[in-house]
């Protein structure tokens, strides 16, 4: 004898309706921020590389479904009182500070070090509610070859993060990193000092800077965005001026007394 359940669902059958399955939720995406990287070169002209390195790490995260990056404008006010205090981004308590106060459950941070003709890259994931680091990572190899380093690097710091990748997933991310591909160091270290241009609101500085960069990489997907929101930014900033400089010889007609 069928049980009133059973009777349920041969109707459910017979009707053509199919049965609700249980699914697990996908997992919370992991939520990660990317420090700019220290220079230990010893040569302060290489100072704006970090912002660059930083820049290709989270270009290359976001591609993966399960991380959720925190925007890298949003971090600009923290880096700036950082910069001020003279501390390294590689140290632990600065990035479980930075961690905590932009909501990130993992922060990486790195430092590398040219030796010419070859560069090394060190990096740390520190999860910010322990203050443990998690994972450390190295590579190394010609600066001719960046775009090497950075396919390893990454691979390292997902690993680091937990996050396993199906092969679509692989595929997505190489997709992403040939799209955005930079192969030498001396043109990531003229994108760097763009956006350091860029970060003290220096547009149309941050704009003529990219022109040779893009020229050397002009393939790069990301050179390009990066120089097209440049030029809507010194734009924007150009009429903004024009508007307030408008607004304020007008003010000066109104009060100026009629003459007689």
């Amino acid at each position: 004898m069928l049980r009133p359940a059973s009777i349920l669902l041969c109707l459910a059958l017979a009707l053509g309706a199919t049965p609700a399955l249980r699914t697990t939720p996908p997992a919370p995406r992991k939520s990660v921020a990317v420090l700019y990287f220290d220079n230990y070169t010893g040569k302060a002209d290489y100072d704006p590389l970090g912002r660059g390195i930083a820049s290709m790490m989270i270009s290359d995260l976001s591609a993966v479904q399960e991380i959720q990056l925190v925007e890298r404008d949003r971090m600009q006010d923290l880096i700036k009182e950082i910069d001020l205090q003279g501390t390294k981004y590689f140290d632990s308590t600065t990035a479980v500070k930075v961690g905590h106060m932009v909501g990130a459950e993992y922060i990486v941070v790195g430092a590398f070090a040219a030796l010419d003709p070859k560069m090394r890259i060190d990096t740390r994931v520190v999860r910010v509610e322990t203050g443990q680091i998690v994972k450390t990572a190295q590579v190394s190899g010609d600066e001719d070859k960046f775009f090497d380093l950075e396919q390893k690097l990454a691979d390292k710091l997902i690993d680091g993060l937990g996050v396993a990748l199906s092969p679509e997933e692989q595929n997505k991310l190489a997709s992403q990193q040939r799209a955005n591909r930079i192969d030498a160091v001396s043109t990531l270290l003229g994108f760097s000092r763009a956006l350091a241009l860029y970060d003290r609101g220096d547009f149309v500085g941050a704009g003529k800077q990219m022109l040779p960069v893009v020229q050397a990489s002009p393939n790069s997907l990301l050179l390009r965005e990066t120089q097209a929101e440049m030029k809507r930014r010194a734009s924007a900033s150009a009429t903004e001026k024009a508007k307030e400089k408008g607004k304020s010889i007008l003010g000066g007609l109104i009060k100026r007394p009629p003459s007689r």
